[in-house]
């Protein structure tokens, strides 16, 4: 059966309408928050613990020159025999295909005969030739369209987790023949609200470690390419918005910061998404709080393909044990069956169901 409803009713336990702290903006309470630390370290610690898959085949793909000019996009991909579907992942700020909380996932998703391509955006490989920015969707968009082992599969879906997620909702804004559904986990919305948030001294531990992955990159980048910006003068950025102000700012074009947010921000979109997407998020996310979309319950029932799931418990990518998002009661009720089999409701607009 194909999804193509508006905002979908969920169980009570998983109510799509924003919980008060998004409307209101307020912040959530101390337990709540303290919970959402506690889950979102607990989920770093465990991902990392997870193994490895063993059959990851290295991925890697020529980008053409337009519009942001040509690079290397490399991934690990790892096929399913006999699957028709692949889904995309994509990382969030800082990270790689080799980031942690990739890996439960893609074991999950391949255990529903998925197969499943990690896929690096720009500056993310070890040898990297550009940076990427929160609204660059080109990229998937030239991948789904010219690579020969995505050509293989009838339907792609795309995942993405925090910025990527970002990504993966701009690029169901602007959609593709192959392109059937896409989930964002814990994305934001509002770039402006969240990296104010983010720049608050409460959240300089993951501020720090955010940073560091995006400073890393940055500096490998300036060994292959000349940058606008010294290495040296963009290691002493303290925040998320003076990063861009000297990386993504300088690189892309944009006046400002401010500027960028806007232009970039995929809450300014969500009423003309053209593929169907899931956007979960939890109540005690520590990175992405309720208070940074308030102003989401203003587009209403957001654009038709659109479904929106707030989630009691979990931290920030890290999924409850629990997810019910009112399928068929014979999918498992643990996260990753249950986006699998919602992702499967959709078909390609070019390709069969």
């Amino acid at each position: 059966m194909i999804e193509q409803n508006a905002l979908h009713r969920a169980p009570s336990m998983q109510r799509p309408e924003p919980p008060a702290a998004a409307r209101s903006g307020e912040r959530a309470s101390p337990v709540r928050l303290v919970r959402g630390h506690i889950a979102t370290i607990a989920g770093f610690v465990t991902s990392g613990l997870a193994p490895e898959l063993p059959s990851a085949v290295p991925w890697r793909f020529r980008v053409p020159g337009a519009p942001y000019g040509a690079a290397t996009l490399t991934g690990l991909y790892f096929p399913s025999p006999g699957s028709r579907d692949l889904v995309v992942l994509l990382h969030g700020m800082g990270g790689d295909v080799r980031s942690a909380y990739q890996r439960p996932a893609t074991a999950a998703l391949r255990a529903q005969g998925l197969s499943v391509l990690r896929l690096g955006q720009r500056g993310s490989s070890r040898d990297p030739e550009d940076l990427h920015h929160a609204g660059l969707w080109e990229d998937i968009a030239a991948v789904m369209s010219g690579d020969p082992i995505v050509a293989r599969y009838e339907r792609i879906f795309v995942v993405g987790f925090s910025m990527g997620g970002h990504v993966a909702l701009r690029l169901a804004a602007a959609g593709h023949p192959r392109l059937a559904a896409v989930a964002s986990i814990c994305s934001p919305l509002y770039l402006d609200r969240a990296v104010s948030h983010m720049d608050r001294p409460e959240s300089v531990v993951y501020r720090r470690h955010v940073l560091a992955g995006l400073k890393r990159m940055y500096r490998e980048v300036a060994r292959s390419r000349p940058m606008p910006v010294p290495p040296s003068v963009v290691d002493q950025a303290a925040t998320l918005r003076e990063w861009d102000r000297l990386t993504v700012v300088r690189r892309f074009g944009f006046r400002d910061p401010t500027a960028y947010y806007e232009a970039q921000g995929a809450g300014r979109i969500l009423g003309s998404l053209v593929t169907p997407a899931l956007l979960l998020y939890s109540r005690q996310d520590p990175m992405v709080p309720p208070a940074t979309l308030a102003g989401l319950e203003a587009h209403g029932g957001l654009s038709s393909p659109a479904r929106v799931v707030w989630m009691d418990g979990g931290g920030h990518i890290a999924l409850p044990r629990r997810l019910d998002l009112g399928l068929d009661p014979i999918v498992p009720r643990t996260p990753y069956e249950q986006i699998a089999a919602w992702l499967r409701r959709h078909r390609a607009p070019g390709g069969a169901s």
